[in-house]
C-alpha cells in the first residue's frame, strides 16, 4: 500500500502486525501465487507498551537481522475513506482527491500521505464514481520506515487491514462471484466484500475479540447487535451492489466463531462458513497455533503476506 524500498529478491519479506497486547510475525517460503503458500514463520507474542515497543519486542525475539519487512498499521493509525472520485486523468487523481477529502481528514492536509485504491470500470465500461482512499500521517510512516535500522533491516511496504483482508478473500473466491469476509480480531471487527481483487464494500464495527471475553450475557448481547448490523450490510450488498453476486459470508477464526456462525445461519439467507486457515496455507513446515484467538491475531498478517510485488495495491 504505502511505498517502501525496492523489492528484495533474496529473501521473502517478514510480515509484522500489532494489536492490543500482542505482536505477530508471518513469513512465507513459497511465492504468494502458489495454490497453498507455505508458511515459514507464524508467531504470536504477548507484548506490552505502544506499537513501536511491541514491534521491538518481536524484533528481539526473532533476533531480527538484515530482513526485508512489511508492516501492518493498526486501524487507529490511518483512515480508510470512501469518496466520490473526481473526473480527472489518472495522473491528476491523487492531487484532486487531496483537496476533495480535506475536511474528512483527522490530520492536516500537508501532513499525510494518500494512496488511492484503483477502481475497476463498471459493467458498461465506464469509470466508477466511488472509490477508496487511504490516508496516514507522514510522521508515523517515517517512524516505521526508520525504526528497524538498528537491526540492519528495511521496510519494503506498509499496508492496512482492509487490503490484507482482500488478499485472503481472493483465496476464497468462486469464479464470477463476490466474497464477503468478517474478521473479529483483537484490533476490531471488519466486514469486507470484494471481487477479482477489488474491494467494493468496507464496514467496521465497534467490537473486538477482546470485548467478547466478557460475561456470557454481555457477549450474547454484543453478538446479537452484530447480527442485526450484518443483516443491514447484507441488504446493502444485495440492493446496491448486486452485480457482485456474493456467494458466501466467511467468518475468520476467533474464540466465539461457532456461536456467531449458528446465529447467522438462522438469520441470513446468504450462506455462512468458517474460514479454515489450514486449507489456505501449507502448514507442514510451520503449524498454525491451535488457539483461535492466536489465529485471529495472525489473520491480517497472513493476508499481508499474500500481497503481490511491492508497489501493488
Amino acid at each position: 500500500m504505502f511505498f517502501g524500498a525496492g523489492r528484495s529478491r533474496e529473501q521473502r519479506p517478514l510480515n509484522l502486525a500489532t494489536s492490543p497486547g500482542r505482536v505477530v510475525a508471518v513469513q512465507l517460503v513459497s511465492e504468494a501465487p502458489a495454490a497453498q503458500p507455505q508458511l515459514a514463520v507464524a508467531r504470536v507474542l504477548d507484548a506490552t507498551g505502544n506499537t513501536v515497543a511491541r514491534l521491538e519486542q518481536m524484533s528481539q525475539a526473532l533476533s531480527l537481522r538484515q530482513s526485508p519487512l512489511r508492516l501492518l498499521l493498526e486501524p487507529d493509525e490511518y483512515q480508510f475513506l470512501q469518496t466520490e472520485l473526481p473526473n480527472v486523468p489518472d495522473e491528476e487523481l491523487k492531487t484532486a482527491l487531496r483537496w476533495q477529502i480535506k475536511e474528512m481528514l483527522r490530520y492536516p492536509l500537508d501532513a499525510v500521505t494518500l494512496e488511492v485504491i484503483p477502481p475497476p470500470p463498471d459493467p458498461l465500461g465506464q469509470r466508477r464514481t466511488n472509490g477508496f482512499v487511504v490516508a496516514a500521517p507522514n510522521d508515523l510512516l517515517r517512524e516505521r520506515m526508520l525504526m528497524f535500522r538498528p537491526w540492519s533491516s528495511s521496510v519494503r511496504a506498509i499496508d492496512v487491514i482492509e487490503m490484507a483482508q482482500r488478499n485472503l478473500a481472493d483465496r476464497l473466491e468462486e469464479p464470477g462471484r463476490g466474497t464477503a469476509v468478517l474478521a473479529i480480531t483483537p484490533g476490531g471487527c471488519l466486514l469486507t466484500a470484494s471481487r477479482e481483487g477489488v474491494p467494493y464494500f468496507v464496514r467496521g464495527f465497534d467490537l473486538s475479540s477482546l470485548a467478547l471475553q466478557a460475561s456470557e450475557t454481555l457477549r450474547r448481547e454484543q453478538l446479537d447487535r452484530l447480527v442485526l448490523e450484518l443483516q443491514r450490510s447484507v441488504d446493502v450488498l444485495e440492493r446496491q451492489l448486486g452485480f457482485l453476486n456474493v456467494s458466501t459470508l466467511w467468518i475468520a477464526p476467533f474464540a466465539h466463531a461457532e456461536e456467531l456462525l449458528s446465529l447467522l445461519i438462522d438469520t441470513l439467507y446468504l450462506p455462512v462458513k468458517l474460514i479454515d486457515l489450514a486449507t489456505l496455507f501449507d502448514c507442514s513446515r510451520c503449524p498454525l497455533p491451535v488457539d483461535p484467538e492466536e489465529q485471529a491475531a495472525l489473520f491480517h498478517a497472513l493476508g499481508m503476506a499474500l500481497r503481490g510485488p511491492e508497489g501493488a495495491p
